[in-house]
């Protein structure tokens, strides 16, 4: 399957700084709030990012978003010491604590921080991706791994060494690199979709399943992440899920040929033989010389057999 090139996210660092002083009067007449700001490392404000609180103890839910100003704030919140976490696409996620006390406006100042980066230059690197272009995983694998030595933070370099270990078919191996790569930057759907494919391969679907769905739920609008979560819903025998997932593949791509295929496989299942019958027409016209052309062509002479 087709990869696409990584993405370095940056550092998210959380502040709680003091509340506004207040006169006593104007103290009572304030309302219970958290505001704040999230801003990058040059002071710059960073629009949508996603703040997400929690009360543990009674199980409160608040999230936040962040304006063009990079600001936020929530009003009537009720008074607790909350769990904070900071989600910005390309950032680092971060987990941290704020309490929130009774007429009170707290101040949370939130700046994000780019950890230390491989040089555009870097040798291994460099050397490393034309070594995996070349097919060449073995000598791929060790310039990678010199790449996390001199950048245990290095997103890039967790990343190819899986996609180096998955060319291979060292599945395990494959795995522990990427659940690296995408803890180091949880919003990668890049990583996520690599270690649906890994899951998958390995005959884990459920943790196929869970890679997926968290890859879609960053980027909503990647075919290919749809059509292999259909592939898992199939093969676990969740036909109205496959056929939906397949679906949603082919509104984003109506030239995926494969996706319509599978969702033909997945309609017969589901006794829509009218629907079985579209998908396949549609893949021979996409793939009229594809291997399974014969094989499509005696499922709908049988499909018609069925409708009439």
């Amino acid at each position: 399957m087709r990869k696409k090139a990584a993405i370095l996210s940056p550092l998210l660092v959380l502040s709680l700084a003091f509340p506004l002083l207040l006169s006593p009067s104007l103290s009572f007449a304030q309302e219970t709030a958290v505001q704040g700001v999230v801003t990058d490392e040059a002071g710059k404000p960073v629009k949508d990012a996603r703040l997400t609180l929690i009360d543990p103890e009674r199980g409160l839910k608040f999230v936040l978003k962040t304006d063009k100003n990079g600001k936020f704030i929530k009003v009537g919140i009720p008074p607790a010491t909350y769990k904070v976490t900071v989600e910005s696409e390309g950032f680092l996620n971060l987990e941290s604590e704020a309490r929130v006390r009774f007429g009170m406006r707290e101040n949370l100042e939130i700046k994000l921080k780019r950890p230390l980066a491989v040089p555009g230059k870097d040798e291994d690197m460099t050397a490393g991706s034309d070594l995996f272009k070349a097919g060449k995983f073995d000598e791929a694998i060790e310039r990678f791994k010199k790449v996390i030595d001199k950048f245990p933070s290095n997103y890039e370099g967790y990343f190819n060494l899986g996609l180096s270990y998955l060319k291979k078919k060292e599945v395990d191996q494959a795995i522990t690199a990427l659940e690296k790569a995408a803890e180091i930057n949880p919003q990668s759907h890049e990583s996520l979709f690599a270690l649906g494919e890994c899951n998958f391969v390995k005959g884990d679907s459920e943790k196929a399943l869970e890679s997926f769905s968290r890859a879609i739920a960053i980027n909503p609008e990647s075919p290919l992440a749809h059509y292999n979560l259909g592939l898992v819903f199939y093969r676990l025998g969740k036909n109205e899920e496959a056929l939906a997932a397949f679906e949603k593949s082919i509104a984003l791509k109506p030239d995926n040929a494969s996706a319509h295929y599978q969702a033909g496989l997945a309609a017969i299942r589901l006794q829509n033989f009218d629907k079985a019958l579209k998908s396949f027409r549609e893949f021979l016209r996409l793939e009229p010389n594809a291997p399974e052309a014969a094989q499509v062509k005696t499922m709908i002479e049988e499909l018609e057999k069925q409708i009439k």
